[in-house]
C-alpha cells in the first residue's frame, strides 16, 4: 500500500510530558478504550503503530478522519492540524498570499499585525508540543532494558533501532518548526516523563545545536530513499533539515554554515532522486509517483482524511466559478485565500510554474475580502497525472510536498552566491537552469545570477509550499526595506514594519501557565 496510516493510541502514553502546553488547550482521550501501557507494549504490532501516530500528527487532527477523535478540541478540527496552521503562519503573512475571510486571526497574519492572543500560534503550538510528547513517550517505552523487560525478540528489536532513529528525526523536525517561527521555546526532555512539569526555555543556541545532532546521530538508521519507505523521513529528509538549518544560520545563531549546508545539499543530490519532468504532477492526487519529493507528509482522500492538510489549500482556493468538480477533481469551494499580484507579476508569460486562475479576476487585491481580486491559484488539484479525478471529490489524495529535490537545487545556488565552498557557481547556475528549463523560462545569465535573483526564484518554484516567510527573514527583507500590497494592514504596504515580527509571540495562555518562560521582545 503506497499510504498506511494505522492510527492507535496508548490512551496513558499519549498524556503531555509537561503541564504548561495542557492547562489552556482541552484534551481528549483518542478513545473510549482505557488501555494501559504495561498491557498495550506486549502487543509487538504496537511499535509500528506508534510511530504511524507520530507521523500522523504532521498531517491528520484526530483518530478518525476527517474530524473525529480528535487530539485537540477546536472550534474548526481542520484549523487545529499541523500543516494548516504551518502554513498559515509561513505564508499568509508573506507577499504570497490574501485572504477573504473576515476574522481577526487570519487578518492579524495578512496584515502582519498579530498578537499573542492570535488562535492559530496556539493551535500551531500545541499541535507541535504534542507531537514532541508522543515522540518523547515512544522513546521513553523502547529503550533496550525496556525491550528486555517485555522479551522483544531480536528481529523486532532491530526494527525498533529504525522506529527510533525516525522518531528521532521527527522530533528534531518538530523542534525546528518551532526554533523557527517562535525562536526561544520550552525543551521537553524525554526524561521527564508524564505528570506536573514546567519545562524550562531555552534559546535557539541551544536547539539549533539539539537538533543538528539528533539527526547525525540518527541520519545512519534512517530507512533509506527507497519508493517503499515513501512517506518516512529518510536520511535525505533528514539532510534536508540540516541544509534549511545551516542556510538559516546567520538568522538563528548569527554564524555563517553555508559550507555546511552545501556538505548535506550534495548528500541529496547524490541520494538518487531526479527532477519532475512535469512541474504540475507534483501537486496533483498522485504525486507520489513524483522522482522529486523527498519526504511527503501524506494524504489520502479515503484513508486519511481531514479538513486541514491539501483539502485546505485546495477548497480555501476555489470559487464555484472555477467548476472545481470538473477542472480539478474537488468539489469543495470555500473562496478563502488567492495570490497577492506580488507574486502573480513574478512570473514571465510563458512560465509554466505560474498556475494561475484568472478569468473573473483582477491582478489587484485593491479589495482583500474581495476573492474575485487577486488570482486563484489553482498549483494544487485532485487531478492525477493522466488526467483523472482522484478517489473523493471532497477530500484530497495529493500529498504535501514538504521537501522536494528542487528547493535542495535552490539551496545549492544560494550557499555557493553566500560563500559556501563545495559548490561552484556554474555548477549552481546550471542547477538553476534546469528548474527554469522544466518551466520553459528563459535561463538566467551569469550577470543576472544573484542573491536578488534567487530570492524570487525561490517564490516562483516554491510558492505557497511554506518556505516563503522564512526565505524573506533570511534574505533581510520580511520586516525591512521591502513593501508588499496589505502589509501593515493597507492595500499599497509599507516597506518597514517592526521587527519584533521576524519572530512569532509565544502564546499569551502558554505565559500564564508557565511563569518560567519570557515573552518575546516586543510582545
Amino acid at each position: 500500500m503506497r499510504k498506511i496510516f494505522n492510527i492507535w493510541v496508548l490512551v496513558a502514553a499519549l498524556l503531555f510530558a509537561f503541564s504548561s502546553c495542557v492547562k489552556d488547550l482541552d484534551t481528549k482521550p483518542l478513545t473510549d478504550n482505557i488501555l494501559l501501557p504495561e498491557t498495550a507494549w506486549q502487543d509487538q504490532d504496537s511499535y509500528e503503530q506508534f510511530v504511524s501516530k507520530i507521523y500522523a500528527g504532521l498531517s491528520l487532527s484526530g483518530n478518525e478522519g476527517p474530524a473525529g477523535q480528535p487530539d485537540i478540541t477546536a472550534d474548526d478540527q481542520g484549523e487545529a492540524t499541523f500543516l494548516r496552521s504551518y502554513w498559515n503562519l509561513q505564508e499568509l503573512c508573506t507577499d504570497e498570499v490574501l485572504g477573504a475571510w473576515d476574522n481577526e486571526t487570519l487578518r492579524g497574519l495578512q496584515f502582519c499585525q498579530w498578537t499573542s492572543s492570535n488562535n492559530f500560534l496556539l493551535l500551531n503550538y500545541t499541535r507541535i508540543y504534542m507531537n514532541v510528547a508522543y515522540a518523547n513517550e515512544f522513546l521513553r517505552e523502547t529503550t533496550d532494558s525496556k525491550l528486555e523487560e517485555r522479551g522483544v525478540p531480536a528481529d523486532l528489536k532491530n526494527q525498533i533501532k529504525t522506529y527510533r532513529a525516525e522518531v528521532r528525526a521527527l522530533r528534531a523536525l518538530n523542534y525546528y518548526c518551532l526554533m523557527d517561527l517562535y525562536a526561544n521555546v520550552p525543551y521537553i526532555p524525554e526524561e521527564a516523563g508524564v505528570g506536573a512539569y514546567l519545562p524550562e526555555q531555552k534559546d535557539r543556541k541551544f536547539f539549533f545545536s539539539f537538533i543538528e545532532s539528533e539527526l547525525k546521530d540518527a541520519e545512519a538508521a534512517l530507512p533509506p530513499n527507497t519508493k517503499a519507505n515513501y512517506g518516512k523521513l529518510t536520511s535525505a529528509a533528514a539532510w534536508m533539515i540540516l541544509a534549511k538549518l545551516y542556510l538559516n544560520a546567520e538568522v538563528y545563531i548569527g554564524q555563517n554554515k553555508y559550507t555546511e549546508c552545501l556538505q548535506y545539499v550534495n548528500k541529496v543530490l547524490a541520494a538518487g532522486y531526479s527532477l519532475d519532468p512535469a512541474y504540475k504532477n507534483m501537486f496533483g492526487a498522485d504525486n507520489y509517483k513524483s522522482p522529486e519529493i523527498i519526504f511527503p507528509l501524506v494524504f489520502d482522500g479515503r484513508r486519511a482524511t481531514t479538513y486541514g492538510g491539501t483539502t485546505f489549500l485546495l477548497a480555501a482556493s476555489y470559487k464555484s466559478d472555477m467548476n472545481p468538480a470538473d477542472n480539478f477533481g474537488f468539489s469543495q469551494a470555500w473562496s478563502g485565500i488567492r495570490a497577492k499580484e506580488s507574486l502573480s507579476a513574478r512570473f514571465a508569460n510563458n512560465d509554466k510554474r505560474a498556475l494561475f486562475w484568472k478569468e473573473g479576476r483582477t491582478l489587484e487585491t485593491t479589495q482583500w475580502y474581495d476573492f474575485n481580486k487577486g488570482w486563484s491559484v489553482i498549483k494544487y488539484t485532485n487531478i492525477n497525472g493522466d488526467g483523472q479525478k482522484g478517489s473523493n471529490p471532497v477530500f484530497a489524495d495529493t500529498d504535501f510536498p514538504f521537501f522536494r529535490l528542487a528547493d535542495a537545487y535552490l539551496m545549492y545556488a544560494e550557499a555557493v552566491l553566500r560563500g559556501g565552498q563545495g559548490g561552484t557557481r556554474e555548477q549552481a547556475r546550471t542547477l538553476v537552469n534546469a528548474l527554469r528549463d522544466r518551466a520553459d523560462a528563459d535561463d538566467v545569465s551569469d550577470t543576472q545570477f544573484t542573491l536578488s535573483f534567487i530570492l524570487d526564484e525561490r517564490s516562483r518554484e516554491l510558492y505557497w509550499e511554506g518556505h516563503r516567510r522564512s526565505d524573506l527573514i533570511r534574505f533581510g527583507k520580511f520586516t525591512r526595506e521591502y513593501s508588499w500590497p496589505w502589509k501593515n494592514g493597507v492595500f499599497t504596504g509599507v516597506p518597514t514594519i517592526d521587527d519584533k515580527y521576524d519572530l512569532y509571540p509565544l502564546p499569551a495562555s502558554e505565559l500564564t501557565a508557565n511563569p518560567k518562560l519570557v515573552q518575546n521582545k516586543g510582545y
